[in-house]
C-alpha cells in the first residue's frame, strides 16, 4: 500500500513553489512580532520582567470628629426668663419670664415686643414665686388650650387654663383665663415647684414643693393629705368643676385621708421635670437642702413612687441621720454642693435629647445648677447610667431654666435675660 503511495503523480498532492515559501515566513515572522509587542504592551506574555498590575488603593474613612457643644444666643433683653416651650408642630417659641410675661420667639428669630400674655401685676412674685411654667395641650393647634402655673396675690400655688386668642394667633385671650386648682402654700415664698407637662398618656403633671421653710417644717412631703411636695396628674379634658378629675387609675384614689390627684410624693422643689416619650420615661430634678442635688429617672407609667424627702436628701439621710431605704425611690444621679458650693446649689433640671441636628446626643439627658451654670449630661438605658459629661461651654451666668422646641432641640435660659440654644461647634 505504501509503495502504491510513493509512486502517485505529484498532481495528487499540491506543490508548493519556492516564493509561496518564502511569503509564509515573512507573515509568520511579522504576525509574531506583532503578538509579542501586544503582549508587551498589556503586561502580558508570561515573562517574569513585566510589570504587575496595580490595584487602586480603598480610601480610609476619616474617623468622625467627636461632637463639641456650643452655646449660640437667639434673644436678650428677656426678664429673668425661666422656660422656653412650644406647642406641637410649632416653629414658634415660647417664653416664661417669673415677673409674669409670656413672650414669643419667631420663627424668623426675632423676638415679638407684645407678649402673648401679661400677668405683670397681678401675681405674686415674693420669694421665689412669679409665673414659673407653661404647657401646651396637645391638641394646642385646634383648641389653642395652654395651661400657667403662678403664684398668685395670696401666695397660693394657681394652675390656669387659657386660650389663644381668635383675632392673633400671637396673642392669648386674657378673658380666657380660668382657674384649674388653686393650692394654699402658706408661711413661706420658697418652695414652690413650679413645672408643668403633659404626659403620653394626655394628662397634665404639676410638681409642687414642700412649702417651703428649711427642712419641710409641716412635713408635707410625706404627708399624703397634702399636696405640697408632690407630682399631681390631673385630667384636664372634659372635667367637671373646678376644671378638673382625677384619672381613675391614679394610685391614691378613693383612700380616706389621701388626694387622690398626687401620682408621686417625697419631693422637695421638683423645680424641672421632663418627660421623654422615646424612652418612655419620667426624668425629674428635685433642689436638695444644704448638702446633695438629684435627678430620678423612672419610668413614665411608675405609680405612686415615694422620692425620700424629707426622710433623705439625694441619696444620703438627711441630717446625717439614720434611715430606710426600703419603699423609696432613689436618685440615678446626684451630686454633693462642696465646700462653699464649689460643684452647686440648685440643680436645674432640663430635657433630653430629641432633635435633629445633634444625633449624637440623642437619649442624652442635659441639665445644669442655678449657682454654676454649667451643661452636664448622661445617658440612662436599662437601668444603667453611663456617658456622664461636662460640656464646658463656658460661664453665662446663674442659669434657671432650659428650653425645648417643637423640633426637640434644645437651650439654656440665664438669669441674666438671654437665651441660647444648644448647637454644634
Amino acid at each position: 500500500m505504501a509503495d502504491d503511495l510513493n509512486s502517485r503523480p505529484a498532481s495528487a498532492a499540491a506543490a508548493v513553489s519556492p516564493a509561496a515559501s518564502l511569503a509564509a515566513t515573512v507573515l509568520a515572522t511579522a504576525l509574531a512580532a506583532t503578538l509579542a509587542a501586544t503582549l508587551a504592551a498589556c503586561g502580558g506574555g508570561g515573562g517574569g520582567g513585566s510589570a504587575p498590575v496595580t490595584q487602586p488603593e480603598t480610601p480610609v474613612p476619616t474617623p468622625a470628629a467627636p461632637l463639641v457643644l456650643a452655646l449660640r444666643e437667639v434673644a436678650s433683653g428677656l426678664a429673668q426668663p425661666v422656660l422656653l416651650n412650644a406647642p406641637p408642630g410649632d416653629a414658634r417659641r415660647f417664653i416664661v419670664e417669673r415677673a409674669g410675661r409670656l413672650r414669643i420667639l419667631a420663627a424668623d428669630g426675632s423676638l415679638r415686643s407684645a407678649p402673648f400674655l401679661d400677668l405683670t401685676g397681678l401675681i405674686s412674685t415674693d420669694g421665689e414665686g412669679g409665673l414659673l411654667s407653661l404647657a401646651f395641650h396637645p391638641g394646642y393647634a385646634a383648641n389653642g388650650k395652654f395651661y400657667i402655673y403662678y403664684t398668685d396675690k395670696f401666695g397660693n400655688i394657681a394652675i390656669d387654663e387659657g386660650r389663644a386668642s381668635a383675632a392673633s394667633a400671637d396673642l392669648a385671650d386674657a378673658n380666657s383665663l380660668k382657674r384649674v386648682i388653686t393650692i394654699p402654700h402658706p408661711g413661706y415664698t420658697n418652695h414652690y415647684g413650679g413645672m408643668l407637662a403633659f404626659g403620653a398618656d394626655g394628662y397634665l403633671y404639676a410638681g409642687t414643693g414642700d412649702g417651703g421653710g428649711a427642712g419641710d417644717p409641716n412635713g408635707n412631703a410625706q404627708n399624703l393629705g397634702s399636696l405640697l411636695g408632690k407630682l399631681l396628674r390631673l385630667k384636664v379634658d372634659d372635667p367637671q368643676p373646678p376644671l378638673y378629675n382625677i384619672p381613675a387609675d391614679n394610685p391614691f384614689v378613693g383612700q380616706p385621708g389621701k388626694r387622690g390627684e398626687i401620682w408621686a410624693y417625697g419631693l422637695r422643689n421638683p423645680w424641672r421635670f421632663a418627660f421623654d416619650a422615646a424612652g418612655a420615661a419620667l426624668y425629674l430634678a428635685d433642689v436638695g437642702q444644704e448638702v446633695r442635688e438629684e435627678v430620678n429617672v423612672v419610668p413614665a407609667a411608675l405609680k405612686a413612687a415615694n422620692y425620700g424627702w424629707n426622710l433623705m436628701e439625694g441619696s444620703g439621710c438627711f441630717n446625717g441621720g439614720n434611715c430606710s431605704t426600703q419603699g423609696l425611690t432613689l436618685p440615678v444621679v446626684d451630686y454633693l454642693h462642696g465646700a462653699a458650693n464649689a460643684n452647686g446649689c440648685s440643680i436645674t433640671g432640663g430635657f433630653v435629647y430629641r432633635g435633629a441636628a445633634l444625633p449624637e446626643l440623642a437619649g442624652r439627658y442635659l441639665y445644669s445648677d442655678y449657682c454654676k451654670g454649667f451643661l452636664k449630661s448622661f445617658l440612662y438605658a436599662n437601668g444603667a447610667l453611663s456617658e456622664t459629661k461636662d460640656w464646658a461651654v463656658g460661664d453665662i451666668g446663674k442659669v434657671p431654666g432650659f428650653g425645648q422646641d417643637a423640633a426637640g432641640e434644645l437651650y439654656m435660659l440665664s438669669e441674666g435675660g438671654k437665651v441660647y440654644q444648644i448647637v454644634r461647634k
